[in-house]
């Protein structure tokens, strides 16, 4: 089978690995400005992982087409003869990957597409997956988990304008045995209304919502918080969280406390 993690893979360097005995946040205790900060740092990075592609599953880059990490050649895989206008389906992902001798992952998982289409013409897809990976590297260990429940649509004649809802659970975990201050821990669920997405800008999202619950864990602390997402276009998003306000870049990741 093939899975597309020559690109993930450098990028899970420095994201969390899950401690599942890792301790709530009271929320009704305040939180340091040093530990909010932090979360806000982790829950943006998982967030534009998370949508680039970066932790494996459907990204926005792919429009409303399937994703190059979702496609197998496994045999056991169900499709329709027309994929673009039907649906596909693998619920046996299983997978290897070396580079080098260095990283090393494993990655399994079930995946189901259903497309949509008007006289012939791909024009959204639903998409329920459930994809988990583990592996190590020189220094670390990492695991991810992804499931993802979209709904797409395209917008104009050419789908260059898209719309999502749906959810997402993103959890990303790096443990370092070496720098151990970067060992961190970040299991994100978000619910997205009405992300209304321009390809022809980088797939800008230009307006919509979303709510997230966070639990996370890193060398400043743990937090159990909630929040929401304003996308405000020009790739850009206001995170609220504690009536705590923070600019997101979503290119980037970069946070700016309001």
């Amino acid at each position: 089978m093939k899975l597309n993690l020559r690109s993930t893979l450098p990028l899970l360097m420095g994201v969390a690995f899950f401690y599942s005995a890792c301790k709530k946040v009271d929320n009704s205790t305040p939180a340091s400005s040093k530990n909010t900060d932090e979360a806000s740092l982790a829950i943006a990075k998982n967030l534009v992982q998370s949508l680039n592609g970066s932790l494996g599953g459907a990204a926005l880059k792919d429009g409303i087409k399937i994703s190059p990490n979702l496609m197998s050649t496994s045999k056991i895989k169900l499709q329709s003869t027309d994929v673009q206008c039907g649906f596909y389906r693998d619920s046996s992902l299983n997978l290897d990957y070396r580079q080098g001798d260095t990283v090393r992952s494993h990655t399994t998982g079930n995946i189901n597409y259903f497309f949509v289409c008007n006289e012939g013409k791909t024009i959204g897809y639903d998409l329920l997956d459930s994809i988990s990976t583990v592996g190590k590297g020189p220094g670390y260990t990492f695991a991810y988990a992804l499931a993802q429940n979209y709904h797409v649509r395209g917008l104009n004649s050419n789908n260059s304008n898209f719309s999502l809802n749906g959810t997402l659970k993103s959890y990303a975990d790096n443990e370092y045995t070496v720098y151990v201050n970067s060992s961190a821990s970040v299991h994100n669920i978000y619910t997205f209304s009405d992300l209304y997405v321009h390809a022809d800008d980088n797939f800008d999202i230009t307006s919509g919502t979303a709510t997230f619950q966070s639990i996370g864990k890193t060398h400043s602390g743990a937090w159990d918080y909630s929040g929401s997402i304003v996308f405000l276009g020009n790739h850009k998003a206001k995170l609220t969280f504690l009536s705590k306000v923070y600019w997101v870049d979503l290119t980037t990741g970069a946070v700016t406390p309001a």
